[in-house]
């Protein structure tokens, strides 16, 4: 899994997190990811995930499908958030890593991720869609 700088404007980012099947096997994934941002201590950080949202491009705002993956394919998603203070913030944390967890799995990965979310870290995301 690898989550990318994101880019914006305005107090928006985007950011598209790929993930790559390294097994032997072929797998399948359907429906959306689970993410929980973390301090560079491992502590959790306040995180909301909500599923879809208008900031989300026209393509990662699709349904749901399933997802099939050959060994060393990649499927992925999209990753919005607000990165400035929202009502009476004064500052958002921002995480060091962030945990991630594939859709309809309970295993996940710690990826490094410099991610400031505001609003009680809120961050969109898509349901992963294939790549390419």
């Amino acid at each position: 899994m690898s989550v990318p700088h994101g880019e914006g404007a305005a107090g928006t980012v985007y950011s598209t997190v790929t993930l790559t099947n390294t097994s032997s096997t072929e797998c399948s994934l359907k429906g959306y990811p689970g993410m929980q941002l973390l301090s560079a201590s491992g502590a959790s950080l306040p995180t909301n995930v909500i599923r879809g949202g208008s900031f989300l491009t026209a393509k990662a705002n699709q349904p749901p499908g399933v997802v099939v993956l050959p060994p060393g394919q990649a499927a992925a998603y999209s990753l919005t958030y607000g990165d400035n203070p929202v009502g009476t913030e004064t500052s958002c944390p921002t995480s060091a890593k962030v945990e991630i967890t594939p859709p309809n799995d309970y295993t996940y990965a710690v990826v490094t991720a410099r991610i400031t979310a505001s609003d009680g870290g809120d961050t969109y995301v898509s349901p992963v869609y294939q790549v390419g």
